[in-house]
């Protein structure tokens, strides 16, 4: 054998018996803490004319250039009878074009430059993105500012876009998960434009001048932060910024209200006819705002419950112990102003829904009970500890962060605290937040599935459903029309 050969197999020996003798399974293996400290955000904000707000970071690594337009205004902001709107403004700001160019000229000429150029509008923001090597920064500028100052909406992309639209409304009911979260929210939220449908009416209901309108109305520099990253010079970068938005005049906005106050569903099963073979489910009420000062304890609650995937304890009982599910948890969703919706939910066999359901319910009930253990908090606080830095893990991504938390009204030391906020979370204060914010009186139970093998159960949970609570059969609504057929 080849000496070198022989050297090589012993100098791997070596090192393997090393390694094993530092650890002999996974669970032993030992890390250094990790170490990050997050960006000032201070440090990359500017001023720009006009009382445009920008976040920049120069980055030399790659020839690249980014640049984003957060705009303050989102499918919220829509009246009811032209839901949709925002859909539409997402599909035609850039392909609608603009006063002086064609949207296919538009985006022609980005793919010739090999960028991107995006627009999506959504619940409460609007977003305008642009990617081009940094030699064509300055090209790409032009046309970012020009979508952005001056979009046009011409009626054949409109109209297309409204087609295409109207379209995929035939679809709206088949798939049980969007159903399932769709008429979820609506019993927590009431009729309110948290939950308000476009239908083929709402989408013809809006033209070119509404969405001009409303362009008008929310796109102006005092409603916009931009952020921005790439191979530039930062003062050069803003002086160019300044040149395309000096003479862009801002508007009177007043603060869109919206009611704060929802409707208690009665307690009980809601359910939804669907010939499938399996449930699909969410159980819960309404939670807390991520601005809550009690959301960092809540979160871990939230993780070691069933929004830390196979570490949770729902996952644990529910698909690892029972094996019933491969889709389950909990989340204690938050939005922006607005309680957001908590929920137990499980997809599981017909025959086991209700199964399913009480061992969520008992794991509800555990974690008001008793306190947790001081395992679960140091998985579920290093959860957030280590997963930290992902929000900083570009330039760009970073900007974008800075420039959301200015547009949702967090402090500028928001991530400064967050992880002193998650570390100073303990057993007693999630035994706190526990009682108080999973509420067994005010649940509902929220069914999609074929009632008869849901209601029957099964060998160790037999039916009917209504042990669960009274039962309340629900219909969709026509996605088409919005109405409902009564029964």
């Amino acid at each position: 054998m080849n000496k070198h050969l022989i050297i090589t197999m012993i100098c791997l020996l070596l090192y393997s018996l090393a390694v094993l003798g530092q650890a002999q399974r996974p669970e032993e293996l030992t890390f250094q803490p990790l170490r990050y400290d997050p960006p000032n955000p201070a440090d990359y904000r500017v001023e720009c004319a006009n009382g445009l707000r920008a976040y920049i970071q120069e980055d030399r690594s790659l020839p690249q250039f980014s640049i984003s337009a957060l705009v303050n205004f989102g499918e919220l902001y829509v009246p009811q009878d032209k839901r949709g709107l925002g859909a539409l403004m997402s599909e035609t700001l850039v392909q609608g074009g603009t006063k002086i160019r064609e949207g296919e000229a538009i985006e022609e000429r980005i793919n010739f430059l090999g960028g991107s150029l995006s627009f999506r509008v959504a619940e409460r923001s609007a977003v305008l993105s642009l990617w081009v090597l940094s030699k064509d920064a300055d090209e790409g500028l032009e046309l970012f500012f020009d979508v952005l100052r001056n979009a046009e909406f011409r009626e054949e992309p409109l109209n297309l876009a409204r087609f295409r639209l109207i379209a995929q409304l035939r679809q709206a009911n088949d798939e049980p998960r969007n159903v399932l979260q769709r008429e979820y929210e609506k019993l927590l939220y009431g009729d309110h434009p948290l939950t308000w449908q476009p239908n083929r009416n709402t989408y013809q209901n809006v033209t070119s001048a509404d969405l001009k309108a409303v362009h008008d109305k929310y796109f102006f520099p005092k409603n916009i932060i931009l952020s921005a990253s790439g191979d530039f010079d930062a003062a050069a970068l803003k002086a160019k910024i300044d040149g395309f938005v000096v003479d862009w005049p801002n508007q009177d906005l007043s603060a869109d209200e919206f009611a704060k106050e929802f409707p208690v569903p009665e307690p009980g099963v809601y359910f939804i006819q669907k010939d499938i073979n399996q449930g699909y489910i969410s159980l819960g009420h309404l939670g807390i705002e991520e601005i809550h000062p009690d959301y960092y304890a809540v979160q871990v609650m939230n993780f070691i419950l069933g929004g830390g995937s196979f570490t949770s304890r729902i996952t644990t009982k529910v698909r690892s112990d029972e094996g019933l599910s491969y889709n389950q948890g909990s989340r204690f969703a938050t939005r922006w102003g607005f309680p957001g919706p908590f929920s137990g939910y499980v997809q599981t066999k017909s025959a086991t829904v209700g199964y399913a359901i009480s061992l969520i319910q008992e794991e509800f009930d555990r974690i008001r009970r008793e306190p947790v253990t001081n395992k679960e908090m140091d998985t579920a606080i290093n959860y957030y500890l280590e997963s930290f830095p992902s929000a900083f893990e570009s330039p760009q991504r970073t900007m974008a962060t800075f420039a959301e938390m200015e547009m949702t009204g967090k402090p500028m030391d928001y991530y400064a605290k967050y992880r002193e906020n998650f570390r100073a979370v303990t057993r007693e204060r999630v035994l706190e937040v526990a009682r108080k914010y999973i509420r067994p009186e005010q649940m509902i139970i929220l069914i999609v599935g074929d009632w008869e093998p849901c209601n029957q159960g099964g060998d160790k949970w037999s039916g009917p459903l209504d042990k669960l609570g009274p039962v309340h059969h629900l219909t969709l609504a026509d996605p088409m029309t919005g109405e409902v057929t009564k029964q």
